[in-house]
């Protein structure tokens, strides 16, 4: 009977402030991290596993790598100061994050096999500890959201298509009037929220507040500030939290230079010549800043419907740039041979420096610039809706307006 009423009161001690404060002390200085891969990449393809640390600034910094042993496992012995939050980036094929409190284990697939291969998230389960359990429920959260959302994107695109061709509107008229009982995002953010008030009090927490949302949500802005005041009172020693704080509001502040009718930010970056070349000689034309990867599907799939666009109001005005992120030049010549866009192509010399400077985290990223160099709107993906307003501000010959981000689909993340 005694230890029946004990328990509680000890669970409480263990999990009290005070104790959590004093977690650092306590916490393993080296923790080893066990993966391995069912497939290997194909040879003369790099077969390295890279080891990052996020540090709150918004640029993880690279820790180590190894090589993919014969056996397909790899290893790491990470020693550090106090635990936080690491992602592991398998042979460029899979990006696997997970808390680092305890030693870790996670398998995973590797190379991707299928004949038509698109880089799209995925999830695996890192085995750790319960505050890394955060990260699993976290990082599952957002790959279904991801997938559920483009699903039914594609659903809706195709329903309009089949009424549009055939004039039957039984499968559109069901997706438009069928009963929801959650919008995806909705849905992914009640959920996220749950896992968020579980956790209110753990170090990983940080890992749920590096969005502080849109300019225009400064209910989440400050509430993220809030959190991340009670977690630097709370843990003096979690540095990533400060660094995180200092980020959000900097970013912030550049986010309010990208609102519609703010001058689009100067640019200069190499063609495929290798040319420096800007935005200013656009003046006096429509732009469309189309920011993306050869990597990124989402990206590569809106490429022929922004040729369509571009050849119907080029005559209008309409002119087109697309800005590459790519670290490697060889697949962006690659990717513009395939795609042959009659525009310019740019690439991006920093890309860090340059989704901080346009404030994007996924691609593609679109920005409509009015004639005078003024930011009409931005757009996270690609739609029809997208393109019925692009056409819209066209065709009425409008220049910026107040107005918010259209987020029509979400994009790859970064």
């Amino acid at each position: 009977m005694k230890n029946a009423m004990l328990k509680p009161a000890l669970i409480a001690l263990l999990m009290s402030p005070a104790t959590l404060m004093a977690q650092k002390a306590t916490l393993p200085k080296q923790i080893t991290v066990k993966g391995s891969v069912k497939f290997a990449t194909p040879e003369g393809q790099p077969k390295k596993i890279w080891l990052s640390r996020d540090n709150g600034t918004g640029k993880p910094t690279v820790v180590d790598s190894v090589e993919l042993g014969a056996d397909l496992t790899y290893s790491f012995k990470i020693k550090q100061d106090h635990p936080g939050i690491y992602k592991l980036n398998v042979m460029h094929w899979e990006h696997i994050t997970f808390w680092s409190d305890a030693n870790v284990t996670v398998a995973s697939r590797g190379y991707d096999t299928a004949k038509m291969k698109i880089k799209i998230p995925h999830f695996y389960f890192v085995d750790g500890s319960h505050d890394n359990n955060f990260i699993n429920q976290m990082e599952l959260n957002n790959t279904l959201g991801y997938l559920r959302m483009v699903d039914e994107y594609n659903e809706e695109y195709y329903a309009k298509q089949h009424r549009e061709k055939t004039g039957d509107s039984i499968w559109s008229g069901y997706w438009k009037d069928r009963r929801r009982y959650n919008d995806p995002r909705k849905d992914q953010q009640q959920r996220d929220e749950l896992l968020k008030e579980i956790y209110k009090d753990r170090p990983v927490m940080i890992y749920a507040l590096r969005s502080a949302g849109s300019p225009h949500d400064t209910t989440q802005y400050a509430a993220t500030l809030n959190h991340l005041d009670r977690l630097i009172k709370m843990y003096p020693w979690l540095s990533e939290a400060k660094n995180l704080k200092t980020t959000i509001i900097n970013n912030r502040a550049q986010m309010m230079k990208l609102q519609p009718g703010q001058p689009a930010p100067s640019i200069s970056y190499p063609d495929h010549l290798g040319q420096l070349q800007g935005l200013e000689k656009y003046k006096g034309k429509y732009l469309l800043v189309d920011f993306w990867a050869s990597w990124c599907g989402p990206c590569r799939q809106a490429i022929p419907k922004v040729m369509e666009l571009h050849e119907q109001y080029k005559a209008k005005g309409l002119e087109v740039v697309s800005i590459s992120i790519d670290t490697d030049k060889k697949a962006w010549e690659k990717a513009m041979a395939d795609e042959k866009m009659p525009w310019e192509q740019l690439l991006s010399n920093d890309k860090d420096k340059t989704m901080a400077l346009y404030q994007f985290s996924g691609i593609p990223t679109l920005y409509l610039i009015d004639r005078e160099g003024k930011i009409v709107t931005k757009f996270t993906g690609y739609s029809p809706e997208a393109e019925k307003e692009i056409k819209a501000v066209i065709e009425k010959g409008i220049g910026a307006q107040p107005a918010t981000e259209k987020k029509v689909m979400r994009a790859m993340s970064m």
